[in-house]
């Protein structure tokens, strides 16, 4: 059986907040899944509706391959409740801060989650669990699970996304978005890139219109990310985004920078020594830019494949990436992270797929096996021993 942990805290204010990621598991798995989450996953989709909840419009739903799941779905799988009364203790030893508290359940071990964690495990029968679905990080489920013998698979939407790329997803026994395996598995698989160049590719992961053209007219592009997003609550290495701000102008008075809201900004911004950017999407932004800076956005992952150099203050699964001190090793690290590291986004909704890993494959395995799942044909995978 697969266990799923669906964060039950309201951090950034709305219940239920991986609502779409349950209704995307009822859609695409058949058999029984182990759920731990808060019971507001469970409220009728007509409360949502009434809220006005984005999961519920169409295409929310088509974009993300889920549907409103009938009461049969919902109760065909097992449940265990992590209760609110843990909520209420994380948000009072935060100051009731929600994000302190959000950024502490993402870093620590916290004494008493782990015993909730504890008495979930101890109510199943454990040996039935092969392992859990996480879509954040969480040192306590962690731990409780590394003590169980019980692996913990980090999920999360990837870098690339349709309809621009190939959409993709993360996989991950580490971590997600920091704490991850990335870089190691690189460091082990003696990968071999073969005739690959990063022109090819960016045209095997690009499936958007025809590109705009590049003008350099911006020193600097500047991406800044979702306030509460966890990459940067928890791996920004303190920054956020008016410390990013702050950086550019101290440390880059001279260039001409060009900064980029994230499409799901609370806040507007407001135009100081840099322009704002109006781009209808991230790729027309990076293409008027000599050089982006960030502090953990996917947006310097698409850069990277563009050829457009990058730089990263936080933890991310590509700064490994980023880091690579030329060209030729920046492409072999590049091409093992898109073809061996990210994960065709569909299949990390596939028991199959998900029991595949389990079992620790080779990195070539890996690869063709993404190959397969993209359409592409056999054999054209980068080479490992």
């Amino acid at each position: 059986m697969i266990a799923a942990f669906l964060l039950p805290f309201p951090f950034r204010g709305y219940r239920a907040p991986y609502l779409w990621v349950y209704y995307r598991l009822l859609s695409s798995i058949d058999e029984e899944i182990l759920f731990i989450l808060g019971k507001d996953y469970l409220t009728e989709p007509e409360h949502w509706k009434r809220q006005g909840r984005w999961e519920m419009k169409a295409q929310s739903q088509a974009r993300l391959g889920f549907r409103i799941p009938a009461p049969t779905a919902v109760s065909g799988h097992r449940y265990r409740f992590l209760a609110d009364e843990l909520f209420t203790l994380l948000m009072s030893e935060a100051g009731d801060n929600p994000i302190a508290a959000f950024r502490r359940l993402l870093t620590e071990r916290i004494h008493f989650l782990e015993e909730a964690f504890e008495r979930v495990f101890s109510e199943s029968e454990t040996d039935e669990v092969e392992a859990i679905l996480t879509w954040c990080n969480c040192p306590s489920l962690n731990e409780v699970a590394a003590a169980r013998g019980i692996p913990v698979m980090h999920l999360e939407m990837g870098p690339l996304r349709w309809p621009s790329y190939r959409p993709t997803a993360y996989l991950d026994f580490s971590g997600v978005n920091g704490n991850t395996e990335a870089e190691a598995r690189y460091q082990q698989s003696g990968f071999d890139i073969g005739d690959w160049s990063r022109a090819a590719l960016w045209d095997f992961f690009y499936t958007g219109d025809s590109m705009p053209e590049r003008s350099n007219q911006y020193d600097l592009g500047v991406a800044l990310q979702v306030e509460d997003d966890s990459n940067l609550v928890a791996f920004g290495h303190g920054f956020d985004n008016q410390a990013l701000l702050a950086h550019v102008l101290l440390r880059y008075p001279e260039d001409k920078a060009l900064v980029r809201a994230h499409p799901g900004s609370l806040f507007g911004l407001k135009e100081n020594s840099y322009r704002v950017d109006a781009s209808a999407d991230s790729i027309a932004f990076i293409r008027q830019c000599k050089r982006i800076l960030t502090v953990n956005s996917s947006v310097g992952l698409e850069a990277v494949l563009s050829q457009i150099p990058v730089k990263v203050l936080g933890d991310c699964s590509y700064r490994f990436v980023v880091e690579a001190t030329d060209e030729a090793e920046q492409l072999s690290r590049l091409a093992f992270y898109l073809f061996a590291y990210l994960v065709p986004q569909d299949l990390i909704y596939d028991p199959a797929y998900l029991r595949f890993r389990l079992n620790k494959p080779a990195e070539a395995e890996i690869m063709e096996r993404h190959f397969v799942a993209y359409g592409a044909r056999p054999g054209t995978f980068p080479a490992t021993p």
